[in-house]
């Protein structure tokens, strides 16, 4: 399974530079325990901008270099696809985890989209807008400083469920 995680302030803002602009405790955590022990996949600059590995996550880099401390880098579109085609009929569970070009070019391969939104407004340069047209809200679970909604892939099935 292939999911997206993303947290947005209030503007749609998820970045400053390579880093986050916000410190919310408890939003990292809830980051760390939706995708401990599942693969990660980052592009270079957001991956590099960590600073370190994430323990218990398998971390995989997008970028035509080898990246250090990464647990795999692919290399290529082709590889990439191939990556998203094992996870896709799988019980593994392959997270989408940025940078805004990763998210912008690969969130449609997502089933799902754990999406926090940031009670607050924040500076920063980095501004995400995904076309949730092709998702359906799901679930919101309400936080102090954020909530998370999950979104999940409209498919036929759902579909006909609803009517």
């Amino acid at each position: 399974m292939i999911k997206l995680i993303v947290a947005l302030d209030k503007n749609n803002l998820i970045g400053k530079g390579n880093q986050m602009p916000w410190h919310i405790k408890e939003e990292f955590q809830h980051f760390k325990r939706t995708t401990i022990g599942h693969s990660l996949l980052f592009g270079k600059n957001t991956f590099l901008g960590l600073l370190k590995k994430l323990n218990g996550r398998k971390n995989i880099v997008l970028s035509e270099n080898d990246i250090e401390n990464s647990d795999l880098t692919i290399h290529n579109e082709e590889e990439l696809i191939e990556l998203f085609n094992r996870f896709k009929n799988s019980d593994e569970v392959l997270f989408i985890a940025g940078g805004k070009t990763i998210y912008e070019k690969y969130f449609d391969w997502a089933d799902e989209l754990i999406i926090s939104r940031i009670h607050n407004e924040y500076d920063g340069n980095v501004y995400l807008n995904l076309d949730l047209s092709n998702y359906y809200l799901d679930k919101v679970e309400s936080h102090e400083f954020f909530d998370v909604e999950i979104y999940k892939k409209i498919n036929k099935e759902h579909f006909y469920e609803k009517r």
